[in-house]
């Protein structure tokens, strides 16, 4: 264990470390109470043997203050203590203490007291590893809950989420916020051509290609449903978020993920653009606005790109 002896006598810090280190703990110390919570401010420790008697801030107040400190994370502290009284004791213990060795010390009752904590520090050790291993398990369920488990791109609450925030701090800094939707052209025929295994691996591809087209972090693809994609672009102007779209609508058809060798035709998408300067009052107009531009692009004769 790393314990911290507090005490405003040299030699009975001496003594009390001899008698530790013996039984293979480390050892930091403290010459009163006030040096003992900065220690404890500014490291971990699993046991303080505390003097009670201490000028400036006693061993109580010393205490009182580690553990309003250290609210959420509780380690053994025992009092050392000329009083043996029952008050001392009943003070001492109010005031966060975990036991009391009268002084002068007596090396057993000590070793044993110690070794009594050591119980305490394999219990404390074992739920702070299952309370990081529950943090680390809650973190992954939250990604993988914002995750399309096909793609690996964002999933619907994914952008939902990202998108309410980016619109709120777009109309806040008065920056542009572009949208793109992007529609796989006749995924029901190529599904239908070719299965379904097929079909997954074609949505694997042009979420692939799509992403490779986003050059900032800030940028966010996700897999809006079934053929569907949709790229959420902060700080991004219409004529950029343009210029991407067609980026994304070539390189895609480029690809050349063929329908089959019964049908001459490639793969390709329709995409429609929209751009928020304060003219939607809702982040859901500007998804209506882009999903009327896709539509136009469909109506169009698809494997384009329009705005809105």
């Amino acid at each position: 264990m790393k314990i911290l002896v507090v005490d405003d006598s040299k030699v009975i810090r001496q003594l009390v470390a001899e008698c530790l280190k013996e039984m293979g703990h480390a050892v930091a110390y403290a010459g009163n109470g006030s040096e003992a919570l900065q220690y404890v401010a500014d490291h971990d420790v699993d046991l303080i043997l505390m003097d009670v008697e201490m000028p400036f801030l006693s061993g109580f107040e010393a205490t009182k203050a580690i553990r309003e400190l250290k609210k959420s994370d509780w380690f053994p502290i025992i009092f050392l203590t000329m009083h043996d009284d029952d008050q001392s004791f009943v003070n001492g213990i109010l005031a966060g203490g975990d036991a009391y060795l009268p002084k002068p010390l007596n090396p057993t009752r000590l070793r044993l007291t110690v070794i009594a904590m050591e119980r305490i520090y394999v219990m404390r050790q074992k739920l702070q590893k299952t309370q990081r291993e529950l943090q680390a398990a809650n973190l992954e369920l939250e990604r993988l809950s914002l995750r399309d488990q096909l793609t690996g791109l964002g999933n619907r609450r994914h952008f939902d989420s990202n998108l309410t925030m980016q619109f709120a701090l777009s109309r806040r800094n008065k920056a542009p916020l572009s949208l793109i939707i992007c529609d796989i052209d006749y995924f029901k025929n190529y599904n239908d051509s070719l299965g379904h295994p097929q079909g997954d691996a074609c949505l694997i591809e042009v979420a692939k290609v799509i992403t490779e087209q986003l050059e900032r972090s800030s940028d966010l693809i996700c897999r809006y449903g079934g053929e569907e994609f949709v790229a959420i672009l902060p700080d991004t102007p219409l004529h950029d978020a343009r210029t991407l779209a067609e980026n994304i609508r070539r390189q895609v058809f480029e690809t050349d993920i063929s329908y089959g060798e019964a049908e001459a035709r490639r793969v390709s998408l329709s995409l429609g653009v929209a751009t928020y300067v304060g003219q939607y009052k809702t982040e859901q107009e500007m998804v209506e606005a882009a999903d009327a531009a896709l539509y136009k692009a469909k109506q169009n004769g698809r494997n384009r790109v329009e705005i809105n």
